[in-house]
């Protein structure tokens, strides 16, 4: 059995999803304590880009690599 790196198994990117979230969940605070929505905004695309990324990948990537 071959030994993948952390970041390319499935806990290690959902870590990095988890890390992503917590840095959107930062960003989101920081827009809205200086009336920024560009900040807000950003930070809700890299939640939702987060928090798809598990879905997409079991259901869309892995089934385009068993093809």
């Amino acid at each position: 059995m071959e030994k993948k790196s952390f970041l390319k198994s499935k806990e290690g990117g959902l870590t990095v999803a988890f890390v992503v979230i917590l840095i959107a969940f930062v960003l989101i605070l920081a827009g809205l304590k200086m009336q920024g929505d560009g900040m807000c905004a950003a930070g809700f695309v890299l939640m939702a880009a987060a928090m798809l990324y598990s879905p997409l990948k079991v259901y869309v990537l892995d089934r385009i690599k068993k093809s």
